[in-house]
């Protein structure tokens, strides 16, 4: 997985969904949560051969950056097409376009909470065609580049 801001840093820049968590002052934050901004960054595969329709999301907070917050898989079409193509338990397709923690990637104390907001919240219709609109402009850079190489 590439983050999206790798191959297309203007749109990942302008179009990068972020919540902002307000705490009353004294109050205790909600779900481990601090008070500030939280970015749900963009990966996708970067295997041409895959179409495997899916985002990976990282959640950083703004005056924490270099830790990862809750690491989330979702998946924008019907869960028919995750159950036909991918190779997870049945369950697994209902998970993936609901948006589901990531069991092999870094959680924190937050991430539940995190995920929670990402289902209820962030995840509208506008949100969801934007992630498949990015998919595909991801795809097309990574082609018109003849893949993936890292930076040197």
């Amino acid at each position: 997985m590439i983050p999206f801001h790798t191959l297309c840093p203007e749109i990942a820049q302008r179009e990068v969904r972020c919540i902002h968590v307000l705490v009353a002052s004294g109050a205790v934050s909600h779900g481990g949560l601090s008070a500030g901004e939280y970015a749900y960054v963009e990966f996708y595969c970067d295997d041409l051969d895959c179409d495997c329709r899916r985002v990976f999301l990282e959640v950083i907070a703004r005056h924490q950056q270099d830790k990862v917050l809750a690491s989330i898989n979702y998946g924008w079409e019907k869960q028919s097409f995750y159950r036909k193509r991918l190779p997870w338990p049945p369950d697994a397709a209902r998970d993936i376009v609901r948006g589901a923690l990531d069991p092999l990637n870094q959680q924190s104390e937050a991430s539940e909470e995190l995920l929670r907001i990402f289902q209820r919240q962030v995840l509208d219709e506008k949100y969801r065609l934007r992630l498949r609109r990015h998919h595909q402009l991801f795809r097309e850079e990574l082609r018109r580049r003849g893949g993936w190489k890292p930076p040197t």
